[in-house]
């Protein structure tokens, strides 16, 4: 049996030959996008306003290029808002104006610029305390030095019913703060009678996690016993906890619908159980279980195996790419080279690795080229310092439980498994603003709109593109065209077809993505009422 800890999958191709590279782009371009301009006239020109017609084009005025304006309405007594015949970044549009503004007559031009609401939900333990060191809340939401930059991505979008994000773990409990309306029906994929824990030995159709608690050498000669973790709960709180409902924690994305499937149970799961979850999730036909009525858009696999990816990975990989699904994959938390993790390691996968609250690099995760990005999992500082710096992770949902489901909880956890998470979030809303992504063109514009490294100790050889930007990516969901190029770099993913949610079949959306896996660390694991 292959160990496996848990991680969140996001698979993606790219054609053969192409070569792909990924553009910096302002990203702000496509969600402040602007097609107005705010004219006004000189005194002895305000009589122009009279002569205009609305939705025509207006007299005796005309762009750099030749091209005309629309009149839409009047502004106060000497001005009018005009339509260009594009929509433009706030850049661009204001290089139009203040050409258009040295013509006679115009007194001033203006580009009449985007306002959103500003989203902050009122779930309790979602922003900082009275002492923000010692009780952040869940910083790595929003604060601006690690976070991923929710509150702007929530403006845009805060998720879809109709995309369903599949999350192959330890299974599901109830939560407080997990809606059950918003939880299919999944499937127990794990096979092996002897560890199944759940009075159902072998494959059945309940994903429930009855615990994977475990004695001093139960998993091996010298293998330490671990309370149950709950750690497929834990995932799925970071995805989809209910939000802006005064309770507990904010989910990342407030609709969208989870699919969980049992892979892992004591002592870990098997590769067998994990290639035949990852097919199913994606709506495949698998012997001996029934179909899936709702295949996922998104694929979370938090789990880990050592040694090179096997084909049984890759090739369910590659069939669940095919039929659209977006894969994400966790770095992992060896603290070695990503190339020794699969999937981490395998082909057409997201790779995201894992930076601390302060913005350095995760003592524990696996680097190297493989890696796309990275988002908030924590770390604890060093040296230590309880007062000033105290040990940090991401507050999710967990259990009181030993052993069996016990009273509801949360927990502050440290690792890839919870960075994964965060990406395939980000993946579902993306796809919420926009479901004509391809999983290619999904990890394309998630590295292009991500945002520096806020500290030396990650790079472009360690680290991936950068930090996830939520805002930013929702931002090119929306307009694709704005954040990437016709190619993009393919790191050390490989080349293989790729294969589009929808009839898309220009190279912009073709992309190489790596692998993206986070692993909970028990020790690292605080319970909080």
């Amino acid at each position: 049996m292959v160990k496996l800890k848990s991680a969140v999958v996001m698979l993606v191709c790219l054609l053969p030959g192409l070569s792909v590279k990924a553009v910096p782009a302002d990203t702000t371009s496509a969600r402040f996008r602007t097609r107005q301009l705010i004219i006004q006239f000189e005194d002895s020109h305000a009589r122009r306003i009279q002569s205009a017609r609305r939705d025509q084009a207006l007299p005796g005025i005309v762009l750099p290029d030749g091209r005309e304006l629309k009149f839409l309405r009047r502004f106060d007594s000497h001005g009018m808002v005009v339509q260009l015949p594009e929509r433009l970044s706030p850049d661009a549009a204001q290089r139009v104006a203040d050409q258009l503004a040295t013509q006679p007559g115009i007194a001033t031009v203006a580009v009449d610029k985007r306002f959103f609401p500003a989203l902050v939900p009122n779930d309790p333990a979602y922003p900082p305390g009275a002492n923000a060191v010692q009780d952040p809340g869940q910083w790595h939401l929003f604060e601006d030095t690690a976070g991923i930059n929710m509150p702007g991505a929530w403006d845009q979008s805060t998720g879809s019913a109709a995309v369903v994000v599949a999350v192959l773990d330890t299974g599901i409990i109830p939560h407080r703060d997990l809606n059950p309306a918003r939880v299919l029906p999944g499937y127990d994929f794990f096979s092996d009678a002897a560890t199944d824990n759940d009075g159902t030995p072998g494959r059945d159709s309940d994903p429930a996690d009855p615990g994977d608690a475990t004695v001093d050498n139960e998993c091996g000669p010298g293998e330490p016993g671990e309370d149950s973790s709950w750690h497929g709960l834990s995932v799925a709180g970071v995805i989809a906890a209910e939000s802006d409902n005064n309770t507990d924690i904010a989910g990342i994305d407030f609709q969208a619908r989870l699919l969980p499937i049992r892979v892992l149970g004591k002592c870990g799961g098997a590769l067998s159980d994990v290639a035949d979850a990852i097919r199913w999730a994606a709506g495949l036909a698998v012997t001996g279980a029934p179909a899936n009525l709702n295949p996922a858009a998104v694929i979370n696999l938090s789990l880990s195996g050592v040694g090179p990816c096997s084909s049984q990975e890759q090739d369910a990989i590659n069939a669940a790419v095919r039929q659209g699904a977006v894969i994400v994959v966790a770095a992992g938390n060896e603290g070695g080279n990503i190339q020794d993790v699969s999937p981490a390691n395998c082909k057409n996968v997201i790779v995201a690795g894992a930076i601390a609250r302060d913005g350095r690099i995760s003592s524990y995760v696996n680097v190297g080229v493989n890696v796309d990005v990275v988002a908030p999992g924590g770390d604890d500082p060093n040296p230590p310092d309880p007062l000033n710096n105290p040990p940090n992770g991401v507050l999710t949902l967990s259990n009181f439980g030993a052993v069996t489901p016990a009273a509801d909880a949360l927990a502050i956890i440290q690792g890839t498994s919870f960075t994964a998470a965060q990406v395939s979030a980000v993946a579902s809303l993306m796809l919420s603003v926009n479901n004509t992504l391809s999983p290619a063109l999904v990890e394309n514009v998630i590295k292009a709109t991500a945002r520096a490294f806020p500290d030396a100790s990650c790079n472009t050889s360690l680290c991936g593109a950068g930090v996830v930007d939520a805002s930013a990516a929702l931002a090119g969901a929306a307009d694709p065209a704005s954040v990437v190029g016709s190619s993009t770099n393919s790191g050390g993913g490989g080349c293989v077809m790729a294969y589009p949610r929808a009839p898309l079949f220009d190279p912009v959306l073709l992309l190489v993505l790596a692998g993206l896996w986070q692993l909970r660390r028990s020790s690292l694991r605080t319970r909080v009422p």
